[in-house]
């Protein structure tokens, strides 16, 4: 798996470019998102990436931001969507408009995007909606956290508890109460599910 690249900027179009890293240059498709962020040719670039691999050729998809990469891998998981379609998808909505989108279920932004027919819209919404839901839940922990050590337990337990079944808003909810009727020192990820649970 090449997770990502860095190297110097050869060439540059909006839906595709070339990295060269020592010599070797890297053919990358990359989303409009992407390409609006880029640096100038010439210059030194570093990108998020997926391979995709097929019988017949390697592809590989780069990302400005984990967030793009992480949503490029989300579309690219539901049946029917393809790594060009999840460019296309990424290239028409910015990530925040698509998360908005799969949370309130607009069918009607989905099928803007060419290519996206209602029962695709329809299947986007059914397998990323949970998935979604996670990630923001993920996300809102970090920005809550005073320091990264509290990130990474706060993201333990809602993880703990989404293993055991919990909605993601519930869990951030239940951890978030937890952690402000326990002790700053000293709780530790079993203290918190546990405390955690009883706000559920």
């Amino acid at each position: 798996m090449i997770d990502h690249i860095r190297g110097q900027l050869a060439l540059k179009t909006p839906t595709y470019l070339r990295v060269e890293v020592n010599g070797i240059g890297y053919g990358v498709h990359i989303p409009l998102s992407t390409y609006d962020n880029l640096a100038k040719t010439g210059e030194k670039i570093e990108l998020y990436t997926f391979l995709h691999v097929r019988e017949d050729c390697l592809q590989l998809f780069g990302f400005k931001t984990a967030e793009e990469k992480e949503i490029f891998e989300m579309l690219v998981s539901v049946s029917g969507v393809g790594p060009r379609l999840a460019l296309r998808i990424l290239s028409g909505l910015s990530v925040r408009e698509f998360r908005e989108a799969i949370g309130q279920e607009n069918l009607r932004l989905l099928t803007a995007i060419p290519g996206v027919g209602k029962k695709t819209a329809q299947r986007l919404v059914i397998e990323l909606k949970e998935k979604i839901g996670i990630a923001l839940a993920v996300e809102e922990t970090e920005k809550a956290a005073k320091t990264p050590e509290e990130a990474r337990l706060i993201n333990d337990a809602v993880s703990a508890l989404l293993s055991l079944g919990c909605k993601p808003a519930e869990a951030t909810k239940a951890v978030k109460e937890a952690k402000i009727s326990l002790p700053d020192k000293g709780s530790s990820l079993e203290e918190l599910v546990k405390d955690a649970l009883k706000h559920l």
